[in-house]
């Protein structure tokens, strides 16, 4: 890769500047918001600051990291901390050229369903599917990437033209109320969207370089959202399972390629962690609520939490035990039976839980996963779906 004068410039910068935050708090603490609420003109300066960092070599910088690194980061509680500080370190270049760029997160919750026809994936934003592979629309069209050799951007559907669904926001709040410990958490995320999200994109993103793909810091900024939601239900120093050495994790591990403690990731608006999410945990007017895990509009949030709510109890205590105990119906009144009450609160436009796309066996070799965790998780995920669909829930996502 060609190094320009500028690059250098800018990494001696980005390395004073990032020492100084390091050491001083942060000075600085930008906002993360979902990118479809970036006006144009926010859109447009962003896509200037990626351009320039394309220009001077950082993407192909990124997906060297993110592949030497591998097999460090993923398979391993290492995921969520490693992960957080490399957004930071994308970000903190980012702000060399403008001290308000922030990492957008997109909420791929809200898209699941069909998550080919998001407005993110259109030409307003990042562009859609391949031609010839090679994405020819949106902010990356055109673009020529230098790792691991000379090649355009890559996508390719996973359906062709389509996606299959990912997972609901409804199965991804089951699973942030039933694991209380990062393991749990972690393994269960990472083998249900995060891999999806993967996989279902194609191209670069389903390679060991998906950080050439600007699809991979809009994921994994959501993928951030959701832990520092979990985080902030409990478990905002919650550091457990195994490292990539198998070695057990805690908040003193240090992280692969940074060498910092694991530790020094898990509190937003401190340290380098000089970030907050949009109506995150910083700014949360509930604890534990729907609302919390996909930004969707506020009718569909009411729909679907009075639909989780009229849940029977078994079902609740199963999937949900945040809301054992503390059903309700539109009117108020505790439901009869689940099934009279899902009719009558989820009764405008939902529909039944659709099945997620699972894993697949390249996908996990590639990763070196457990096998039988893989397998274990996604049978879980399609007993979920059957379960609350033969309550007769209906979905408003």
């Amino acid at each position: 890769m060609n190094i320009s004068i500028g690059f250098l410039g800018v990494a001696f910068a980005y390395l004073l500047a990032g020492l100084a935050e390091a050491q001083g708090g942060c000075s600085n603490i930008v906002t993360r918001r979902d990118i479809t609420s970036l006006s144009p003109q926010e859109w447009s300066r962003m896509t200037n600051v990626l351009n320039k960092m394309r220009a001077d070599g950082w993407f192909e910088y990124y997906a060297n990291i993110h592949n030497r690194e591998f097999g460090n980061i993923h398979g391993n509680d290492n995921f969520f901390p490693w992960h957080r500080r490399f957004l930071r370190d994308f970000e903190e270049v980012g702000q060399r050229y403008d001290s308000s760029f922030a990492v957008p997160f997109w909420d791929e919750l809200h898209d699941s369903r069909n998550p080919a026809g998001s407005v993110v994936l259109s030409p307003r934003f990042i562009g859609g599917n391949g031609f010839g592979s090679c994405v020819r629309d949106g902010l990356q069209a055109g673009w020529t990437l230098g790792f691991p050799n000379s090649h355009c951007l890559t996508r390719s559907f996973d359906q062709g033209g389509q996606m299959q669904s990912w997972y609901s926001p409804e199965y991804i709040y089951s699973i942030m109320q039933r694991y209380n410990d990062m393991h749990g958490f972690r393994e269960h995320i990472e083998y249900s969207l995060h891999g999806s999200v993967h996989l279902g994109m194609g191209g670069d993103m389903s390679t060991y370089w998906s950080a050439n793909d600007f699809a991979f810091w809009l994921h994994h900024a959501n993928l951030d959202r959701l832990w520092d939601q979990w985080q902030s239900w409990g478990h905002g120093s919650t550091m457990d399972g195994s490292n990539h050495n198998g070695n057990a994790m805690s908040l003193g591990s240090s992280l692969p390629h940074y060498g910092e403690p694991a530790g020094s990731t898990v509190r937003l608006g401190a340290g380098r962690m000089c970030f907050q999410y949009a109506g995150g945990s910083s700014g949360r007017k509930s604890a534990r609520a729907m609302s919390l895990v996909t930004q969707s509009p506020n009718d569909a949030v009411r729909e679907a939490d009075a639909g989780l709510s009229a849940l029977p109890e078994r079902l609740r205590r199963k999937w949900f035990p945040l809301l054992a105990g503390r059903a309700r119906s539109m009117t108020g009144s505790a439901p009869i039976n689940g099934t009279r009450s899902i009719q009558s609160v989820s009764r405008s436009i939902g529909k039944p839980l659709p099945y997620p796309a699972p894993l697949t066996d390249m996908w996990v070799l590639m990763h070196g996963f457990d096998r039988k965790a893989v397998a274990r998780i996604m049978a879980e995920a399609k007993q979920f779906v059957e379960e609350i669909n033969g309550a007769r829930y209906l979905s408003p996502y």
